[in-house]
């Protein structure tokens, strides 16, 4: 893809460049043509620059937003006025080189096409309304891809199903001015403080990259509190490098394991999902010897996972961090967190939002035909008692109407996965699958939030178990939260106590976020980098195809 983006680059740029000089001291004076013909000019380049700009796989250039912007302006150029070049031409340049600091590769704004076309000394009419043309295509496509992301999220990965595109990003290049266009782009960057500060965090790694190599400490013997040796001073100079500990005037033997290097360590181990144990074993000196490039790259994929969710999150929501095996529920102005199990790796809980508008209490469990095959029939045919034990009833087919069967008429021992037509349905009651609880925000997936009479897999710390369902620690707390102050919250208890199945409509609907960050700031804004639990990190390094922290002259 890379080859395919270079060559469009350098199609455009032969098709579009005439004899050009070398650059000339920067003037915004011209000589004529006049405006008038520079708009006559410009009606006629828009189609074909446009055609010639084509959408790169797995990301579309905002075309028709450049042409009816165009039209909307009488095909009045928008970065010439009053016979002179706006200067704010030079500022957007700066804008598109600087677009890696989002994540975002410069090359795909054409800013050396534009660069170019300025350094042309005396620019024919054609070669004005080009330059004005790509100028505008350049903003447009820079515009959307802050906004909404580059790429399409489920060319990248089909489970990947929550993309909030908005078209706030189009309103740009309806403004007045080329000058109120440059000046609101940093506007349309998404607005969560999580996001400004991995913004911050991937110029910090990209700078660094830029300036230094990776301070890389030698494999051994763990390093603990009490070591010396000069191991021990790159494993310091490694935690300054990557902003654990602060650079400061005190001076400090460097080859010694001290207090201070003993908590930095375990700062930066809690940060990236390690035992905080402060002390420099052979996975935590891996950890530590990540290239700086790796992690840049990382943040930039995170970015652009950002810019597929709503630019502002609802202040009552309920936010499933998948890498995180949490929940957090915001509601009329509280918080309330708990552990969750999520899917399993072969599983995977899709990312996607939904609408809850409803709980379940004492539910029964319909067992998707999925599950029935793969993990329900194997128990049946090693227990013949399982689904009596279990509470199963066992219904002849899926259809409305079907008739409650004795499983002990079944031969299960002969049953194949393929074959199996029957459904399951497990009674409401101690232990049942479903726990006490189910939290419902209808969707495709059939996934829901709901309670589990595993409570022992809560005290791992990797919890993907479930079949993509979200299993809640605390299921009690989450209806409390979610009733507080209604009706049914205080007949809550006695509904639970009556061990019939209730559905409970919610006073207030509540969004639903799946979400999968593979970097997000810590409580201290260090960035937090975590067990890439689904590969989609890999899918999203094979899609964007670059190294975020080089220069577009090195790509």
């Amino acid at each position: 893809m890379r080859q395919n983006k270079r060559l469009l680059v350098a199609i455009a740029a032969t098709a579009f460049l005439s004899a050009c000089s070398s650059p000339s001291p920067k003037t915004n004076l011209l000589v004529p043509p006049s405006e008038s013909q520079i708009e006559t000019s410009v009606n006629q380049q828009v189609a074909l620059m446009l055609n010639a700009f084509t959408p790169v796989a797995g990301q579309a250039l905002p075309n028709n937003t450049v042409l009816e912007a165009y039209e909307a302006r009488d095909h009045n150029p928008i970065w010439i006025e009053n016979n002179a070049i706006n200067m704010s031409i030079y500022k957007l340049v700066d804008v598109l080189e600087s677009s890696s600091s989002h994540g975002l590769n410069p090359i795909h704004y054409h800013t050396d096409i534009i660069k170019e076309y300025l350094a042309i000394n005396q620019p024919s009419q054609q070669q004005l309304a080009e330059m004005d043309v790509i100028t505008t295509i350049a903003l447009a496509s820079y515009a959307h891809d802050l906004s909404n992301g580059r790429y399409e999220p489920q060319l990248i990965d089909s489970n990947w199903q929550l993309d909030a595109p908005s078209n706030h990003w189009k309103d740009l290049l309806f403004l007045e001015s080329a000058t109120d266009m440059v000046n609101a782009l940093p506007l349309l960057a998404p607005r969560s403080p999580q996001y400004q500060v991995l913004q911050k965090w991937l110029v910090y790694y990209q700078d660094l990259a830029k300036k230094e190599s990776d301070i890389l400490v030698s494999p051994g013997v763990p390093l603990s509190i009490g070591d010396e040796g000069p191991r021990v001073a790159q494993l310091r100079a490694r935690l300054v490098q990557l902003g654990d500990i602060r650079f400061s005037t005190r001076k400090v033997d460097e080859e010694a394991f001290d207090e201070r290097l003993q908590q930095a360590l375990m700062n930066f181990q809690q940060r990236h999902g390690l035992v905080a144990d402060g002390a420099a074993g052979s996975k935590t000196i891996q950890m530590l010897n990540v290239p700086l490039t790796k992690r840049a790259n990382q943040i930039a994929y995170n970015l652009e996972r950002w810019r597929w969710l709503p630019s502002e999150l609802e202040a009552n929501r309920a936010w499933v961090d998948l890498t995180n095996y949490s929940v957090d529920l915001f509601f009329n102005g509280e918080r309330t967190t708990m552990k969750v199990v999520i899917g399993k790796a072969e599983r995977k809980t899709p990312v996607f939002k939904g609408l809850m508008t409803y709980m379940v209490t004492n539910p029964t469990w319909r067992v998707p035909q999925r599950i029935a095959r793969e993990n329900l029939l194997p128990k049946i045919q090693k227990d013949p008692d399982y689904l009596v034990r279990y509470g199963y009833k066992v219904y002849s087919s899926w259809s409305i109407g079907a008739k409650v069967i004795d499983p002990a008429t079944i031969n299960w021992q002969e049953m194949r996965p393929e074959n199996l037509s029957y459904r399951f349905e497990q009674e409401a009651d101690e232990s049942n699958a479903l726990g006490q609880y189910k939290f419902m925000f209808p969707n495709k997936n059939e996934i829901y939030l709901h309670d589990s009479p595993a409570k022992h897999l809560f005290r791992e710390s990797s919890r993907a178990f479930s079949s993509g369902c979200i299993r809640l620690e605390k299921p009690d707390e989450f209806a409390q939260a979610l009733l507080k102050g209604s009706k049914q919250g205080k007949s809550l208890a006695s509904t639970l106590n009556s061990q019939a199945t209730t559905v409970i409509s919610l006073p207030t609907y509540l969004p639903v976020y799946l979400v999968y960050l593979t970097v997000v700031p810590n409580a201290n804004g260090m960035p937090e980098f975590r067990e890439d639990i689904y590969e989609r990190d890999e899918l999203m390094e094979e899609a964007m195809g670059y190294h975020v922290f080089k220069t577009t002259e090195s790509i």
